[in-house]
């Protein structure tokens, strides 16, 4: 296996981490345990941390943007790209929690950065995609910048391990109720029988399956 095959190994190992862990609280002998690794090895494909963070913070915005270039593809239905603005939301949620969000600000304030503005140009992608469906016919006239902001917020509190105890719920059921009142909120009563949930349901369960 060349250099960077094993490094990108190396680092898909280490991607759970830092979305579980505080990384200002991690240093090079924590990664190179969870790499199941030396730390003489760690040091033969990374720098340094501020290398693996850099990568980490890259490949969040990598994915936001190969994210809109699904959103844009036109050989999609509406519903299918709709599924995958609420897949994709949720596994921003995921990548990024509020305590990575928070090392970033502190610590490497042009990471947060550059990871806001991905963000953003992903929120601007998607309004532009409900504004065509709803020129359309296809979705109802909402304030778009509006229905992408509530994932953000009601995911992160799904998210959170007090949710599901405090009100009686999977994790799997409250994901699946939400995206069921996006659908209702979004589609024209005349094309919601044109929206197959079972794809969804089936990808919640996988990424359910992966984070825990």
């Amino acid at each position: 296996m060349d250099k960077s095959k094993s490094k990108g190994k190396y680092f898909d190992k280490i991607k759970p981490v830092l979305r579980k862990n505080r990384f200002s609280q991690l240093n090079m002998d924590d990664m190179a345990r969870h790499m199941d690794i030396s730390k003489a090895t760690l040091y033969k494909y990374f720098s340094s941390k501020d290398e693996i963070i850099t990568m980490f913070v890259e490949h969040c915005v990598d994915y936001f943007e190969r994210a809109d270039g699904l959103i844009a593809n036109p050989n999609l239905s509406y519903s299918e790209r709709f599924q995958k603005t609420y897949e994709h939301s949720l596994k921003a949620v995921i990548y990024t929690p509020d305590f990575l969000l928070q090392d970033l600000k502190e610590i490497y304030p042009h990471l947060h950065d550059s990871l806001m503005l991905a963000q953003l140009e992903r929120i601007r992608s998607l309004v532009k995609f409900f504004e065509a469906g709803t020129a359309a016919g296809v979705f109802n006239p909402i304030n778009a910048t509006m229905f992408m902001v509530q994932d953000d917020v009601v995911l992160r509190r799904i998210l959170e391990p007090s949710f599901t105890i405090q009100f009686d719920l999977t994790l799997k059921k409250s994901l699946i109720d939400f995206y069921m009142l996006k659908k209702y909120q979004l589609f024209a009563a005349e094309y919601l029988h044109t929206v197959d949930d079972s794809p969804m349901e089936k990808e919640i369960a996988l990424i359910i399956q992966q984070i825990s």
